[in-house]
């Protein structure tokens, strides 16, 4: 019996077939950590790998977990002054654009590899706003970073999927390559090591110092606007899947929520429509988080826009984090 031949249009085989073998490769890359990590300069997601790999290579005692207000807002340098005499090693795991199913995901990834628990991470501070509670995915790190169990068990069954077909997934990250200055950078970091805007991650532990007139405009907008909306029940549901993996591992569990320049956080807001994010802070209280209160009164001129620290702001408040801390925090 003779099975009949696929035939292309002339020309069309070969280029199928180079086709599909550099689409294989590229989704190949994606798998690799230390392809993606490479291009840390250029996408956010290899800045995150930058900064977990610090991590795995050299535990803190204290962890910082959050988003871009963690990210340039917390200097663990000077966190660490608070302990003169007792030198306390501490780590900025902050993501821009990360919510709390990628704040899960690092928690899950770290707790695997044994790095949670009194030998090793014993604090994590969460650096708490309302974008972290939203629904927001447009750095892609859900793919990569997010517990591809706690994706499935939650019904996110796209999720699921996008952590397989990474192509899929990050492609509009990738479409970023069409900007001349993204194009720039990823040729320079494809032939040289280049790291991203505010130097490495080991270079601040994790603080992207100077972050300055960098912030991206975008991811503002999100994250002023995410304080408009409710907590997303599903997003909220996997910040409680860290609280628990974090305390069955005895780890002490602090919540810091940032300031920002023009409006209250929607958690100490006392208007009808921040009822949800005020109710969510009671109830991190009753299952034994300790909510650090922002005592010091900042001023515009400590910010670099609405929702984010300069660096001067930042001093300030992580100054006033380390003595919360050394004090054993609380309200």
């Amino acid at each position: 019996m003779h099975w009949p031949r696929l035939r292309f249009p002339p020309g069309l085989g070969g280029a199928f077939w180079l086709a599909l073998l550099l689409i294989g490769l590229v989704e190949l890359a994606l798998h690799s950590e230390a392809v993606v990590h490479k291009y840390r300069a250029v996408f956010a997601l290899g800045r995150a790998y930058d900064k977990l790999h610090s991590v795995e290579r050299n535990p803190p005692q204290i962890l910082f977990v959050g988003n871009s207000r963690t990210d340039n807002g917390i200097d663990p340098g000077t966190v660490s002054q608070s302990w003169p005499d007792q030198p306390v090693r501490s780590f900025n795991l902050g993501l821009p654009g990360a919510n709390a199913i990628v704040y899960h995901g690092e928690i899950m990834r770290l707790n695997e590899r044994g790095l949670l628990g009194r030998e090793a991470i014993h604090t994590v501070v969460i650096g708490i706003d309302e974008s972290a509670l939203q629904e927001d995915n447009s750095l892609g790190y859900v793919g990569f970073l997010a517990d591809r169990a706690a994706l499935w068990e939650s019904g996110r069954y796209m999720d699921w999927l996008g952590s397989y077909l990474r192509l899929w997934s990050y492609s509009a990250n990738l479409r970023q390559l069409r900007e001349p200055d993204k194009l720039l950078r990823f040729m320079k970091a494809s032939v040289r090591e280049l790291d991203p805007v505010g130097g490495a991650a080991s270079a601040h532990l994790g603080y992207r110092a100077g972050f300055g007139a960098a912030q991206n405009e975008g991811q503002v907008m999100r994250q002023e606007n995410a304080a408009q909306q409710p907590p997303s029940p599903d997003v909220v549901a996997f910040l409680w899947r860290s609280i628990d993996v974090l305390q069955a591992q005895d780890v002490r569990v602090f919540v810091t929520i940032p300031p920002l320049r023009d409006r209250p956080s929607a958690f100490v807001d006392a208007s009808p429509s921040a009822a949800p994010y005020r109710a969510l802070l009671a109830r991190l209280e009753r299952r034994g988080v300790i909510v650090l209160p922002t005592a010091e009164v900042f001023v515009p001129s400590d910010f670099v826009n609405a929702g984010h620290l300069n660096d001067r702001g930042a001093q300030r408040y992580s100054a006033e984090l380390g003595r919360q801390l050394a004090s054993g925090g609380g309200r």
